[in-house]
This record gives structure tokens, sequence and C-alpha cells, in this order.
């Protein structure tokens, strides 16, 4: 299965696709491994946080990308995120709609 996931990568700072090798998952930009993140649960926040902020596909994002560094099932992760959202004041769908 080809990765369409795109999230902004906390080393190069660039939007870059999210790619599987050998079990973890890379900013294909950088090559900056996400899997060590399942060790600084902070850190992990900290980078959900930030592509939720940006809008759009960043709250669905995020939950991939949690689903893959924590090994969860989707439905968790995306509760999970949302969750993360509501605690920090994100509004999810503004009412003006995401899309």
């Amino acid at each position: 299965m080809k990765s369409t996931i795109y999230l902004k990568c906390p080393q190069c700072r660039e939007h870059g696709l999210l790619i599987e090798r050998q079990g973890k998952y890379f900013c294909a930009n950088c090559m900056y491994d996400y899997t060590q993140l399942n060790d600084d649960r902070g850190k992990l926040d900290e980078i959900l946080l930030e592509n939720i902020r940006e809008g759009g596909f960043g709250f669905p994002f995020s939950a991939a990308l949690y689903e893959r560094v924590t090994l969860v099932s989707p439905q968790e992760a995306m509760e999970y995120v949302k969750r993360l959202a509501e605690d920090n004041n994100i509004e999810l769908m503004p009412s003006k709609g995401i899309f």
C-alpha cells in the first residue's frame, strides 16, 4: 500500500510524504524517523498539534501518524487526536467547514 500522508516534518520543517521502510516511518524529504516518537509522547503530541493546527487534512493525517507510531487501531488514533485537539482548544470543524 502506498502512502498519501503528508506531514510537516519536525526535523526539516517541510511538508513531506510519510514513507514506510522495514516497519518504520520516515519523512521522504530528510528521512526523519517518526517511529522514535513512540518513546517521546510529548514530542509526538507537539508534532500532532502542529499538523492539526494547519487545518485541511491535518487532523486525519495526524491520526494516521499516531496510529502508525503507537500501533493502535484507526478508531483509537482518531479518538486520541480528537481529544488532543479539544484539550488544546483547536476546532476541527470550523463553522465554515475545513474543505
